[in-house]
């Protein structure tokens, strides 16, 4: 059995991603206070001071950029309860009761069982919002996904470099294709998410009008992007990776529906397409800041994830670019008009 590796990760992450992230951080916790230039400068530490949500005070340990930088540097993400602070997070897009329940309990005098109730839905959405979930028997109750997929996500991108010896398997292609899917569902989740926000329980300076956003169903992705601006008058920076979310779109739309009925996966192509991944990732970070709210730390830790690089067998290393002919993947889609 062959075991080479087709698929490795890189050395590094990406060049300013850390800076980037650590910047982030810092600014979630003390805001606006200094310019980036200043804090790359700043020796002084820091405690932050906050309420945890048994209403008790707590303190952080001493930080400021050079110290988050630092750590992420040395250990390739951020750990908010090794400093002991506040949950980074948007209450409404990223928190779940997310309740599991193992059992089922009713008597004559409680027709409706022994149940429970998730008031998250209200509180995320207003006192408008219709929907009030209620479980009475065994299952699980989610008023969010964002933080489960993205974990669901990063580990199946894990799972596909750490396993590339086996890329003829076919459970290694269907998790390829759950893993695009899985990307492009977070992003339309996000949407979602946020309109449904805009019309029960909109943030200041937000605006609702069903006529110039259109009804929530049945819309073309562009259309779907663009509530972004018309409800907070905020344009979309994200021209680098758009390209990246459209191709893996494109992806997810032959993967999912096979049309046409021909697929070719190389491992070349397959490995830019687990990279578009991380592109999706700060899509989503720039999708935040237009809506004006705060990044998770799980997303900001998954753009942290280093680039999977293609590793062909030595004797197989003089190659012809992609793209040459009509050959390899695009050659088992339809003609672009």
């Amino acid at each position: 059995m062959n075991e080479h590796k087709y698929i490795i990760y890189s050395d590094k992450q990406r060049v300013g991603v850390n800076t980037e992230i650590s910047f982030r951080i810092i600014e979630h916790y003390f805001g606006k206070t200094q310019t980036r230039k200043k804090w790359k400068k700043d020796n002084k530490t820091y405690n932050v001071n906050w309420i945890d949500g048994n209403e008790i005070k707590q303190s952080s340990k001493p930080i400021n950029y050079l110290i988050i930088a630092k750590y992420i540097r040395e250990k390739g993400y951020f750990d908010y309860q090794y400093f002991n602070l506040s949950p980074l997070e948007c209450f409404w897009l990223d928190t779940s009761l997310d309740i599991a329940v193992n059992w089922h309990k009713f008597d004559h005098t409680a027709p409706n069982g022994l149940s429970v109730f998730d008031g998250f839905t209200k509180q995320q959405f207003g006192e408008k919002y219709p929907i009030e979930p209620i479980m009475s028997r065994e299952g699980r109750s989610f008023t969010t996904l964002q933080p489960q997929l993205l974990n669901r996500i990063r580990k199946l991108r894990d799972r596909l470099i750490n396993n590339s010896q086996v890329i003829v398997d076919d459970d290694w292609f269907f998790d390829l294709r759950s893993l695009i899917s899985d990307t492009i569902s977070l992003v339309e989740i996000t949407l979602t998410q946020f309109y449904i926000k805009a019309e029960y329980d909109p943030l200041p300076n937000w605006t609702f009008d069903i006529e110039v956003l259109g009804k929530r169903h049945g819309r073309k992705f562009d259309d779907k992007i663009n509530w972004i601006y018309k409800i907070t008058g905020n344009h979309l920076k994200a021209e680098k990776f758009l390209p990246s979310f459209t191709k893996l779109r494109e992806l997810r739309n032959h993967f999912m529906h096979f049309d046409p009925p021909s697929l070719i996966i190389t491992i070349e192509e397959a490995t830019i397409w687990i990279n578009c991944v991380i592109d999706t990732g700060f899509l989503l970070i720039t999708m935040r800041d237009a809506m004006g709210v705060s990044s998770s730390l799980a997303l900001l830790n998954f753009v942290l994830q280093k680039d999977a690089v293609f590793n062909p067998e030595p004797h197989f290393a003089q190659r012809l670019p992609l793209g040459i002919g009509n050959a390899d993947y695009k050659s088992s889609n339809w003609p672009r008009k």
